[in-house]
């Protein structure tokens, strides 16, 4: 099975990258090349008025202007299309969005040209020039459009505005980009002829976030640090080979040099029907297909273009720097002020806010709860469920009760005979076969790992998240090491797996709870205990448990309101130390690890996969929630009781509950839920540092946002430095077509 990567692409407007999938089918109704050949566009920003004086002495850098050709348009809906027409709009309109964006693309990539170049000429650290003609003359000299943002993405290299602490070569990141986006296109086609359906390799395996997505400027190199990658076509010159790189690994399963050519002519063969192969291409040389070659210029250029963007937010973040951070602190305070005014007035806005808690979402302000004495907190959740065989047996009972046959008392007697038996095994079945092989035996892989004392223990998931770390994302929140809980035999027919997996009771889980948790915290830190006859949780086996009879808080009124807490079953605490709100996310922190380490468990075991999707797990409110009410009260009791680290397990009617105290929201007497310090600002994973990063990401890039809106309003000015030909390219703005195609169009 192939281990599928996913990757973090280069997202721009211009960016055209070859993933074609309308086999076989053209887009126009055009049957001439000399059609696709036509200028849609001409964008010249030197024409206009508006132009700052000091950028003018540059404009001989783009004296020739950009002209937009009809089959970039073609080209542009082939990879981006899609998504306009799966959100509504009809090819037609589909079209007419996108040739905008190739004119707003090609008015900010020369503006960022003649700014880039008057950088190089203001910097005094660049002696190559120093002045405006120079660079000029410099810049038109070299042999290509390729050459040209390949030099300017060499210099931006060298200067750490851009780059911060990066050492990046952003011509070699591109190059990959472009490459691994061509394989990938071929990758689809091959899959078809290997018979292999990719659309489902996740989708019956609930993932962590961040598996096999590569890290940000990835790019494989060579020790003199040339580009170490290919494209593979199946054809000499480009076979899968050594010097192919780490593409080898990302091979599809079952590759052979006669699928990839396949695949690979099915990929000229879509491109020569939309008319992007031209008649003095070879074919047979993919990197220099005057395709590929345009939107490599196309790419080059969107990088010189991101990488100014980052300049501009870089200098933004210096200036709030040299502030010592007043500008950070006077946020804080805005966002704090305003929470203050929204949840202090309305609890159902607190409880929405505590449902979008994230990395860049914040609660600064919570409610007083000082008349009651619970607490807003998260929780994760383990869920146990009853066999199918088991349910029969509760939704029989629940019959008897509802038609007065039994008691209340009565039936939750019989429930927990049946919980008594209720077992459960490694649900991580699907990581094996469910589309895409993650398994993999961590024997003499270097990494400690768990096994419970069961020397047969030793497959791990994700070796690519764990292993090659200079290549792949580390999993927030997930730990990572630990082992399947069975035996896993590959079958060498069909590379499917056989699996065995171990069964537990209640008990069992809570041992392997206790087990893994001081395995990761390297630390006796877990203790817990039954309910005992009294209702504390001291005793060492659960007989007390099964041996309630009243479930009443007065026992003796059969009509007295429920015991909720006679349904917990077992209490105890992960001990982390003393708690500091702004560590929740700190990696080095206790709590950060005993997190990891509970929610990788829920992904072996629970049945509850909701929950597999929240920041920090479950909201629970301080007052009546949507919970079962077991649940609610044994949540509310852990969150109230113990804070975080604490685990309760409680019954109810879906099963056995363990449940996990992740984070409990104390505020001071003014509401404010941090003591702030901005002397952890740099301290990655601290509340200081998140909040700051959110910050960038939110002011910073909206202000870059605006940046560009100011120059496109600036500088676009039709019939002066854009004109456009609207009657050349309106056999595509007139498509009515919604969804897809029409025979019309094919």
């Amino acid at each position: 099975m192939k281990k599928r990567t996913k990757i973090l692409s280069l997202i721009t407007a211009g960016a055209i990258a070859c993933t074609v999938t309308l086999a076989g089918c053209s887009l126009v109704t055009a049957n001439s090349q000399a059609d696709m050949e036509q200028t849609i566009a001409e964008v010249d920003i030197s024409k206009s008025e508006s132009l700052s004086s000091d950028l003018s002495a540059y404009t001989g850098a783009i004296s020739s202007g950009t002209s937009i050709k009809k089959r970039e348009l073609v080209a542009y809906f082939l990879n981006s299309g899609s998504e306009l027409v799966n959100n509504g709009s009809t090819y037609g309109e589909a079209f007419a969005t996108l040739a905008e964006s190739l004119v707003n693309n090609a008015i900010l990539v020369q503006y960022a040209t003649l700014a880039t170049l008057q950088q190089m000429v203001e910097d005094p650290d660049y002696t190559a020039f120093s002045t405006a003609e120079a660079a000029v003359e410099w810049f038109n000299g070299l042999e290509s459009d390729a050459a040209r943002y390949e030099a300017l993405l060499t210099y931006q290299a060298t200067v750490d505005e851009y780059t911060g602490e990066d050492d990046v070569n952003y011509v070699s990141l591109t190059q990959y980009s472009m490459m691994l986006s061509l394989n990938n296109a071929i990758d689809s086609y091959e899959e078809s002829i290997l018979n292999i359906d990719s659309s489902d390799d996740t989708s019956s395996a609930t993932l962590p976030d961040g598996v096999d997505t590569e890290v940000e400027n990835f790019y494989p190199v060579n020790d003199d640090g040339t580009l170490k990658y290919g494209v593979y076509t199946g054809y000499d010159g480009y076979l899968l080979r050594p010097d192919s790189g780490i593409y080898a690994d990302d091979a599809v399963e079952g590759t052979t040099k006669w699928t990839r050519r396949q695949a690979y002519n099915t990929f000229i063969q879509v491109l020569d029907a939309n008319y992007l192969i031209t008649d003095d291409d070879d074919v047979s040389d993919v990197w220099n297909l005057n395709y590929v070659q345009s939107d490599y210029v196309s790419m080059l250029k969107q990088r010189m273009l991101s990488n100014y963007y980052t300049l501009y937010e870089n200098e933004l973040e210096q200036s709030i720097e040299a502030d010592g951070y007043a500008y950070v602190a006077e946020r804080y305070r805005e966002l704090l002020s305003q929470q203050s005014s929204d949840y202090g007035t309305s609890l159902s806005n607190f409880e929405t806010a505590m449902g979008n808690m994230s990395d860049t979402s914040f609660i600064l302000y919570a409610p007083d709860t000082s008349d009651t004495q619970n607490k807003f907190g998260y929780v994760y959740n383990i869920l146990l469920p009853y066999s199918a065989q088991q349910t029969q047996q509760l939704t029989a009972l629940s019959s008897l009760r509802d038609n007065d046959v039994i008691t209340e008392d009565e039936y939750y007697q019989y429930r927990n005979d049946i919980l008594k038996n209720i077992t459960t095994t490694d649900q991580r079945s699907a990581w094996f076969n469910g589309g895409v092989d993650y398994s993999f035996d961590a024997t003499g892989s270097g990494i400690t790992y768990y096994t419970g004392g069961n020397s047969d223990r030793n497959i791990l998931f994700f070796e690519n998240n764990l292993l090659n770390t200079d290549r792949y994302e580390i999993i927030s929140k997930y730990d990572g090491r630990y082992t399947y809980n069975g035996i896993a035999i590959k079958n060498n027919d069909d590379e499917s797996y056989t699996l065995i997996p171990n069964t537990l009771t209640i008990d069992d889980m809570l041992g392997e709870f206790e087990g893994y948790l001081e395995f990761v915290l390297g630390s006796d830190a877990v203790s817990y205990g039954y309910r005992a006859a009294d209702g504390t949780f001291t005793a060492t086996d659960s007989s007390a448990y099964y041996s309630i009879g009243n479930f009443r808080v007065d026992e003796t009124d059969e009509n007295s309101e429920i015991d909720y807490s006679k349904f917990m079953y077992a209490c105890g605490k992960v001990y982390l130390g003393t708690f500091v709100a702004s560590d929740l996310m700190n990696e080095n922190s206790s709590y950060y690890k005993a997190m990891s380490a509970v929610n990788e468990l829920q992904y072996a075991y629970t049945t509850d996969t909701g929950v597999l999707s929240e920041y920090v797990g479950y909201t629970v409110g301080a007052y009546t929630t949507s919970y079962i009410k077991e649940f609610e009260y044994a949540a509310q009791y852990a969150i109230r009781e113990g804070g975080e680290g604490t685990f309760v397990v409680c019954a109810g009617d879906y099963g056995w509950h363990l449940i996990y105290v992740t984070y409990v929201i104390n505020a001071d007497e003014n509401g404010e839920v941090y003591d702030v310090d901005w002397s952890k600002i740099t301290q990655e994973g601290t509340f200081e540092y998140n909040f700051y990063e959110m910050l960038k990401s939110s002011d910073l890039e909206n202000a870059s946002s605006r940046h560009q809106r100011e120059i496109l309003q600036s500088l676009y000015q039709t019939d002066s430095s854009v004109v456009l030909y609207e009657d050349r390219y309106s056999d595509l703005t007139s498509i009515t077509t919604t969804g897809s195609s029409s025979s019309s169009t094919t």
